[in-house]
């Protein structure tokens, strides 16, 4: 019985803690879905909320990449339009790798932001993103120009 009641409370001091550590930074990440952290990372950097934008794409590769990395291993081209969906690791976790670089490009931490933008650029480049205007776009083609950019500016900043 004393076991179990041990066991019992520091089941509850994990719990507590854990709790109390998303608590702690303020944010609300939903039902940790990856579309989810990646809709709230897109909208954490279109408020100009740059830090959350960072913290969200953390929390959605923590939890997903390695399913987007299985997904990225199993193709040889970029998945056709009407099978594009069932790439969901791979799309939202490229995705965020892309937000992290823009949002960490605001911060002026471009190191870390041509790092992000690589991610996606050289490992998960057939990851997809859905443009609500209607189609789908490469968040690898578009992070190349911005790596270039980006290693240009560290450059001459020393």
């Amino acid at each position: 019985m004393k076991q179990i009641l041990t066991f019992l409370a520091l089941f509850s001091a994990m719990s507590l803690s854990l709790a109390e550590e998303a608590v702690d930074d303020g944010l609300d990440y939903g039902d940790y879905a990856s579309v989810t952290l990646q809709v709230k990372s897109w909208d954490a950097l279109g408020e100009g909320k740059y830090e959350d934008a960072v913290k969200y794409t953390e929390k959605c590769t923590e939890l997903y990449e390695e399913e987007a990395r299985k997904m990225q291993a199993s193709l040889s081209a970029k998945p056709s339009s009407d099978v594009v969906n069932e790439y969901w690791a791979l799309n939202d976790v490229g995705t965020c790798y892309f937000i992290r670089g823009e949002a960490l490009t605001k911060l002026r931490k471009y190191s870390e932001a041509v790092a992000a933008f690589k991610v996606v650029k050289d490992e998960l480049y057939y990851a997809q993103a859905w443009d609500p205007k209607g189609w789908y776009w490469s968040p690898s083609d578009a992070a190349y120009p911005k790596i270039a950019v980006l290693e240009a500016k560290t450059k001459s900043d020393f």
